[in-house]
Formats: C-alpha cells, sequence, structure tokens
C-alpha cells in the first residue's frame, strides 16, 4: 500500500499527518495547496482551469507511491479516490477547525480571517458530503483502505491500521474505521 490519500476541512491536521505518515513510511508527500496552488486562480474556476488543474494533479497521481493531501476541486476528488490505496477522511468538527484557524491566522487581518472562516464553511456545507457520498461509493473496494478521523485520534492508531491492512479496532477507538 503506497498511495495515500488525505482530505479534509482546513486545519483539520491534514499536512501534520501527510507529513509524518510520508516520514515514517518513506513515501514522497505532496502537498496540493503548495504543489498545485499556482493553478487555483478564481474561486470560480473555468472547465479549462479545471482540466488543466486535473492534468497535473493527475502527474502526481500516476506516480508508483505517495502520500496526498489537500482540496483542490470537487472534480478531481473521485479520482483520487480510485488511484488511492488508502483514503484518510480527517473528519474535524467545524468548530474545532475555526478554532485552529483562528489560532494559524491570528486576529489582526479581519480579511484574511473572514477568507478562512468562508473556506471552512464551504467545505463543511458542500465538500464534506461529497465526500461522505465517495467513501459510501469505495467502501467495499476489494485492496482499499478507507479511515475516516475525528481530532482525537492517535497517530500510532492509523499507522498500525496501515501496517495491519486496516484489521478493525475495537469499538471504544478514538477513530471510527470504514472499510
Amino acid at each position: 500500500m503506497s498511495k495515500i490519500c488525505i482530505i479534509g476541512n482546513g486545519c483539520a491536521g491534514k499536512t501534520t499527518l501527510g507529513k509524518k505518515l510520508s516520514q515514517d513510511l518513506s513515501l514522497p508527500f505532496f502537498e496540493m495547496d503548495e504543489k498545485l496552488n499556482f493553478l487555483k486562480t478564481t474561486p470560480f474556476p473555468t472547465r479549462q482551469q479545471i482540466r488543466h488543474f486535473s492534468r497535473e494533479l493527475n502527474k502526481l497521481l500516476d506516480k508508483d507511491k505517495w502520500v496526498i493531501e489537500g482540496w483542490g476541486y470537487k472534480e478531481t476528488y473521485e479520482e483520487r479516490f480510485k488511484k488511492a490505496d488508502i483514503i484518510i477522511f480527517l473528519d474535524v468538527p467545524f468548530q474545532v477547525c475555526l478554532e485552529r484557524c483562528h489560532k494559524r491566522l491570528g486576529s489582526t487581518n479581519l480579511e484574511i480571517l473572514k477568507r478562512g472562516v468562508t473556506k471552512l464553511n464551504i467545505f463543511d456545507k458542500h465538500v464534506r458530503p461529497l465526500l461522505l457520498k465517495l467513501i459510501q461509493k469505495y467502501k467495499n473496494e476489494p485492496k482499499k483502505i478507507i479511515l475516516k478521523i475525528d481530532q482525537d485520534f492517535k497517530y500510532e492508531d492509523v499507522l498500525r491500521q496501515i501496517n495491519m491492512n486496516t484489521v478493525p479496532i475495537n469499538k471504544q477507538s478514538e477513530y471510527q474505521t470504514i472499510i
């Protein structure tokens, strides 16, 4: 298992988890916000912009192994689900992401803070439901691991699930495994 896709709201912990998994599993790490940000120039992209973004993303997804995290355009979610061996959905409550956003961005520049909060809202109201539908669609795929975890997850448990080929952990676990 060498292709890990991490998805979740802003400030959910995607980058932190991705970098740690990349390091511990010796997999290349791609942060979509950083790697493909130059392609996201408008909140309302044209079909041409989405196609270009998708082509660039697929260059990453076609590599033999990777850890990739981030949103990108909704039109690219399915491709990531198809090509990933392991999908980790950081399903962190909106309020927790909001508090982390305030800490990360500070409160001195209200315009930046407003954009951050808007992005969190978009994910919570529009992106999260799409991801939950994709999880349902792919949860019975053979040889595909899907982990849905919350803000209290233990990294060691996630790593163990990945290394054990996701034999489900007991119900008292701090995160939920969907297979």
